[in-house]
Formats: C-alpha cells, structure tokens, sequence
C-alpha cells in the first residue's frame, strides 16, 4: 500500500513539475509577445494559440493527481460538514468511487481522442505556419490515469485506516 501511494505521489509530483514549467513558459512568451508588440510594434506570431493550446491545457489538466492526493479541490461542504463523521466517511468514499467511475470514461474518451488525433498528425493554422496539436492531447488522458490512481490511493488509505482502527 504505501509503496503504490509513494509511486502515485511521483507521478502526480511529476506531472506538477511539468505544469510549473508550462505556467513558467506561458509567463515568458506573453511577456515577450507584449514586450515585442509594445516597443516593437511586432507581436510574436501565435502566442495566443500556443497559449491556448498548451500552455493553458498543460496548466490546468496535469496537476489534477497532485491536488487530488492533498485533498485540495473546491468543495462546498456545508451539508455534509453538519453530518456524523460515519456520515461524511460515507459520503466521501460514494463520492470517490463517483469520480472514479467518472474518471474511467475520461480516460477512454481522451485516449480515444489522442490517439485519432496523433495518427491524422492534428495541426492548427496559425500565422506563418502549423502548430502542432496532438501531442497536448495526450495531456488529457496522462493527467486522468494519475487522478484515478490518486483517488484509488486514498481509497485504499481510508480502507487500512479503519482496519486498523476496527483492529485496535
């Protein structure tokens, strides 16, 4: 168990460090495109669909293990913060295996969508050439197997915990 959470902390580290680095180079280029534009008056060509396409994505999707694993997403609990904890025990293992189930048809949908877009070479026109598109769409599904594992890994944190609990 603690060797399966330690391998899913990795990932999910990982994937985070790659979407630090993506936010990093969103900063940079915009920075750059205004820079270039304002003084001069010669904006960097597709700094809008690059940031669109890859750096907003690469933000967004690839932390969404390492959030999950902290227990950090947004949750408005104001009825389930008045149940008993066996309630809420309940309520956050229906609504884990919910996700789950959720996450599962994600990946399938994303990976089927990477995998037809990787084999037809997916391109956006852009000014003074192609932007290739494909391979963020692998994002997707990248950043759902970790987030189905981190939800797995803290579903089987909780089922130990209360073995042991029940044991003592």
């Amino acid at each position: 168990m603690r060797q399966f959470h330690f391998i899913v902390t990795k990932m999910a580290d990982a994937l985070f460090a790659v979407s630090l680095v993506f936010g990093f180079l969103m900063m940079a280029h915009v920075t750059a495109d205004v820079v270039a534009r304002t003084v001069f008056n010669a904006p960097l060509p597709g700094t809008g669909e690059i940031s669109a396409s890859w750096y907003m994505v690469a933000v967004a999707f690839l932390p969404l293990g390492y959030v999950t694993l902290r227990d950090q997403h947004v949750t408005a609990d104001i009825f389930v913060s008045r149940m008993s904890p066996g309630r809420q025990a309940m309520v956050e293992v229906l609504t884990d295996l919910l996700s789950m189930a959720y996450l599962t048809a994600f990946v399938w949908q994303t990976w089927e969508s990477a995998m037809k877009n990787t084999k037809r070479g997916e391109v956006w026109e852009i000014l003074g050439g192609y932007l290739p598109i494909w391979p963020v769409r692998w994002f997707l599904p990248a950043a759902g197997v970790v987030m189905l594992l981190a939800f797995l890994s803290r579903l089987l944190s909780r089922a130990t915990e209360r073995n042991l609990q029940t044991r003592n």
